[in-house]
């Protein structure tokens, strides 16, 4: 169903339009469409009001009295009235309840933290404010609760991100900036070089400012498809920090004795290994290019070697039903990882499936693999410690971070709740400083591989610059 979505635009309620948008494909939103849709808002004393209209739905009035004096703070009660209040018209109208109500933000514990200050019951909270399904109510607690032991509270902490933007071949619900290996490998000296002067200008930013570095995390892309001589060139700068040290293996097909023995060498302490599925005809069908054999392959070259082990598995893949993905996690719980992550298939903008027309599925049954995944982990002592949403999903669901033995990844942990400082090494890194107040500031290296080359002398000045100048 098409509409016209009509409101007052810049204002402090800009972001209610999500709402609408977290109901597509139930709703469409056209800017031709030939019905509409709108809002606007009035207030009167602390009594706010909040107006919705539809040719096709009919007009609704909400009012809620917010009994607060700080403007900032009403402004802010009043935007999740809002957003509330336009959730239920538009759930009635459309007879859809979506899994996280009228929560549209990336990070659904934040609000539960927030809500611990001022509720006695935050679950409840958001479950009948929020209107939130009880079993997501569920898992936001669990997850904001158990990973309290993990968040990082020095303000001197930092983490350090080094992205490797290559794979072996592009899967087809990939959107990152990445580049399939074979089509640079000319390239490669001089990008291991940049990203040797990249760490050398970290541990001067660390230094210089007196930061802690907390956790250490190679991503890209996947960092071992550019074989492992250049990736010990990358990891041995690194090697004697003595922290948590990560680093995304990914593919399967690209982790070998080599692979591992650098790994080891240079005191990597937790991998991944990412099946996503453990069905050969997905597995051609997104573009992956390995085959099953080669994921078992991997976990026994990676298993009793001193890591903790990540795997990541998505829900709702192309194809796949209910069954298909209970098989996937019973085989993952198999290997005893100490990590399970369990992602919802996004239908990325820059992403082949969206190239393709595709839709995110809808209906119930992501719903009802992720539900199982949060049952079953937690029957075999996984706890949820991370979590975040993003849009377009199967169902408008979530992925989620599991641990065992409270192996948690501080990274992913300070990562998703924003808790730490973070220096960027590598084309496309981003940056993050923390100022008082919560402020958040960023940097990102160019994310063109010619690009960040090109002008490299210039991003480690501007780096340097970002962390020590006005700090």
């Amino acid at each position: 169903m098409s509409v016209r979505i009509l409101f007052e635009k810049n204002t402090y309620l800009n972001d209610v339009q999500e709402i609408p948008r977290a109901f597509f494909p139930y709703l469409d939103w056209d800017d031709n469409g030939e019905n509409y849709l709108s809002w606007d808002y009035s207030t009167s004393g602390k009594t706010f009001i909040f107006n919705v209209k539809s040719d096709l739905w009919g007009n609704a009035n909400y009012r809620c009295n917010i009994d607060e004096d700080d403007r900032i703070i009403f402004k802010k009660k009043s935007k999740y009235f809002a957003k509330s209040s336009l959730y239920d018209f538009l759930s009635e109208a459309l007879g859809v309840s979506l899994p996280y109500g009228s929560l549209t933000g990336v990070r659904p514990t934040a609000m539960y933290n927030e809500l611990v200050k001022s509720t006695s019951d935050p679950k409840k909270t958001l479950i009948e404010e929020y209107r939130v399904l009880p079993g997501k109510a569920e898992l936001v607690a669990g997850c904001a609760e158990y990973q309290k032991q993990f968040i990082n509270r020095d303000e001197k902490a930092v983490g350090l991100y080094i992205n490797i933007p290559f794979c072996p071949t592009r899967c087809s619900y990939c959107s990152f900036i990445s580049t399939e290996v074979f089509r640079i490998k000319k390239d490669l000296p001089e990008f291991v070089c940049c990203v040797q002067k990249d760490i050398e200008t970290a541990f001067e930013i660390v230094k210089e400012s007196g930061f802690r570095i907390r956790s250490i995390y190679v991503g890209g892309g996947t960092p071992t498809s550019v074989g492992a001589g250049f990736l010990s060139e990358i990891l041995e700068p690194l090697s004697s920090c003595g922290c948590e040290f990560t680093v995304e293996c990914g593919r399967p097909d690209t982790i070998n004795e080599d692979i591992v023995n650098a790994l080891r060498k240079n005191n990597v302490t937790r991998l991944s290994v990412n099946p996503q599925t453990f069905h050969q005809r997905t597995l051609d069908l997104i573009g992956r290019r390995h085959t099953v054999q080669d994921i078992y392959d991997a976990f026994a070259l990676v298993q009793d070697k001193g890591f903790s082990v990540n795997c990541d598995l998505i829900a709702a893949l192309p194809g796949e039903t209910f069954e298909d993905f209970r098989f996937s996690l019973e085989e993952a719980l198999s290997f005893r990882p100490e990590n399970i992550t369990v992602h919802t298939l996004s239908i990325k903008r820059g992403s082949e499936l969206n190239r393709d027309k595709t839709s995110k599925k809808t209906g119930g049954e992501a719903l009802r693999m992720t539900d199982y995944s949060f049952r079953t982990l937690n029957a075999a002592g996984y706890s949820p410690y991370y979590m975040y949403r993003q849009k377009n999903t199967a169902d408008n669901l979530e992925n989620t971070g599991f641990c065992r033995d409270d192996k948690a990844c501080l990274y992913n942990v300070d990562t998703m709740e924003e808790s730490c400082h973070v220096i960027g090494c590598g084309a496309g890194a981003v940056s993050k400083k923390l100022s008082a107040g919560g402020k958040i500031t960023r940097f990102s290296n160019p994310k063109g591989l010619r690009e960040y080359l090109e002008r490299h002398s210039d991003v480690i000045k501007e780096l340097k610059d970002f962390f020590l100048i006005n700090t």
